[in-house]
């Protein structure tokens, strides 16, 4: 877990640095963050200058046998003001919560508002079973990553070489899949409340998922598009239980005229080559489902998806944030005070 933090530390800062130093565009840039030191893992993180982190909370969902961590972030003008500010939810708070809050903070001051940002995930104590309640957070039904038609025997192949070399120890008390429809129920209908008594939180709420939390994050739209303002869909691996989101949006698109979110999918060029392509096709599955609700022309969906040019799996991650953010707020940044 540590590990995977000091990287993530390392990359975002190395996009704040080409976003602070470079004249070019910064979505475009080659992002290298290889030569600066690691954060040590054993300073806490305090947040950017002003910001306030609070303690986290440990809270459980209906029908789970392990708690939540929800870590929470207030911006820096929170103290000094009585406004409502807008909320980012970010899942794997374990992996994503810092990058969220450096990236609201910092590097879109002039095209965001100030925002809450709350993240939920495994907690600490529990960093040996990230893995497998990420997969029953974020998978819709009781079924694995498989799926059948072309190629879909190298990629049972290759996606058993990425479990067995990253798969962590620890088992889950249940299923291991099928635990999405608690889980959003869990944000939007227990977490939601229960900060809302606690924290000025406006009804504006943004939800961002990277990879499994991209496929959740598709799963979150669809199942709820009024669950959330805003969606920031990263690299999701969208033929997850043999097409199963395919099927979701094929059902609403037969019962449905309309879809009124906003969403942005963003994933890494380099994706489409790297070592779990094949296993959990990236690029091919996001592009395809974007040109599927295009071709809807449901009359209030605002859709958004890019490709960025080079960018690996992490780093598409933390471009997919602040670029989905500016391009899902451009225009509102206004109606929410800073």
């Amino acid at each position: 877990m540590k590990s995977i933090r000091n990287l993530l530390r390392t990359t975002l800062f190395g996009i704040l640095v080409v976003v602070g130093l470079s004249h070019s565009d910064p979505e475009a840039a080659t992002l290298d963050a290889s030569s600066h030191q690691k954060a040590p893992a054993t300073t806490p993180w305090r947040g950017p200058p002003g910001v306030k982190i609070e303690p986290s909370r440990r809270m459980r969902a209906e029908g789970y046998e392990w708690d939540h961590e929800i870590q929470i972030a207030l911006p820096a003008s929170y103290a000094k003001t009585s406004n409502a500010y807008p909320v980012l939810w970010v899942t794997d708070g374990a992996y994503w919560f810092e990058p969220a809050v450096n990236i609201v903070d910092f590097t879109d001051a002039e095209h965001l508002p100030e925002m809450i940002v709350i993240a939920v995930g495994a907690p600490p104590e529990a960093a040996n079973e990230t893995h497998t309640r990420r997969n029953f957070d974020f998978s819709p039904k009781s079924i694995g990553w498989e799926f059948s038609g072309f190629g879909s025997e190298p990629a049972r192949v290759d996606r058993k070489k990425i479990e067995d070399r990253f798969m962590v120890s620890g088992e889950l008390p249940a299923a291991k899949y099928g635990g999405a429809p608690a889980f959003l129920k869990f944000l939007i209908e227990t977490v939601r409340p229960a900060l809302a008594r606690d924290y000025r939180m406006a009804d504006d709420n943004t939800l961002f998922g990277h990879s499994a939390g991209g496929t959740f994050c598709t799963y979150a739209f669809l199942a709820r598009p009024d669950g959330f303002n805003k969606y920031v869909c990263g690299s999701p691996s969208l033929t997850w239980g043999d097409y199963e989101l395919f099927r979701m949006e094929d059902t609403y698109a037969r019962t449905h005229k309309d879809l009124a979110a906003k969403v942005f999918f963003g994933v890494g060029e380099a994706e489409i080559l790297s070592g779990n392509s094949v296993g959990y096709p990236f690029v091919s599955s996001m592009t395809r489902m974007a040109e599927i609700l295009k071709s809807r022309s449901y009359p209030s969906l605002q859709l958004h998806a890019e490709v960025f040019p080079g960018e690996t799996h992490l780093p598409s991650a933390v471009i997919t944030l602040r670029r989905g953010l500016r391009v899902l707020w451009e225009g509102d940044a206004g109606k929410a005070a800073r």
